[in-house]
């Protein structure tokens, strides 16, 4: 195994044994690009928007949306507000679009192996209009469904909540019924890390665009 990989590997003094992995979503299995995002807002009118968005945990009208607390008509307006110029509906979603470059095929192979020897689920802060374009464009799209990688989905717009806040992790470990010592946790965002470490999970960092396949030749993770 990479000796690269397993430094960001964390694992708690109570593991003897993996369970479940759970997943993030963008930064992890999607590959972003925020900066591509952010220019094309600013091609829209809308610089601000290049102090709300985040790889990991959103700001102000992005926050909002990401825990469900607005809808997406409420999120469209209000970001076209911020704007000077007129501009649609369609302008304002490709704009967002943007800050997502692709779903490598080779992760969901990945991720129908590991299902035969782990319990999956996902656990994302995203918003109701980027999963739904998601799962279009990554998924449908090729005649899947997210649902067949996970036996689970776990949704900051639909639970009210965003990682880092440690709910989101509490209301997961009720509904699974899992213990955290036997879960893996990959994340690309350090503070969402340092909450799951908290509560207990073995952890492991995600870099961008990083192919993390080789982790699983890790002894307590390789299954035969």
């Amino acid at each position: 195994m990479d000796p690269l990989l397993t430094e960001r590997l964390h694992l708690t003094e109570k593991t003897t044994v993996i369970k479940t992995l759970i997943f993030d979503f963008g930064g992890v299995l999607i590959d972003l690009n925020k900066d591509r995002s952010i220019k094309a807002f600013a091609d829209l009118g809308i610089p601000a928007v290049a102090e709300l968005l985040n790889n990991w945990c959103q700001k102000g009208i992005f926050l909002l949306f990401e825990e469900g607390k607005i809808s997406s008509r409420e999120f469209l307006n209000s970001i076209r507000n911020m704007s000077q110029h007129a501009i649609s509906d369609e302008e304002i979603k490709k704009a967002f679009f943007s800050f997502l470059v692709d779903l490598p095929r080779y992760k969901l192979a990945l991720l129908s192996t590991l299902r035969k020897h782990y319990k999956l689920f996902l656990l994302s802060n995203i918003n109701e209009m980027i999963y739904n374009y998601s799962c279009e464009s990554y998924f449908h799209t090729y005649g899947s469904r997210i649902e067949d990688y996970f036996d689970k989905l776990y949704l900051s717009f639909e639970m009210k909540v965003c990682k880092p806040h440690k709910k989101i992790f509490e209301m997961m470990l009720d509904d699974a019924g899992i213990l955290p010592e036997e879960s893996l946790f990959l994340e690309d965002g350090e503070k969402n890390i340092q909450t799951a470490q908290l509560l207990g999970f073995n952890t492991f960092l995600v870099k961008p665009e990083e192919d993390f396949s080789n982790l699983f030749e890790h002894p307590l993770l390789k299954r035969s």
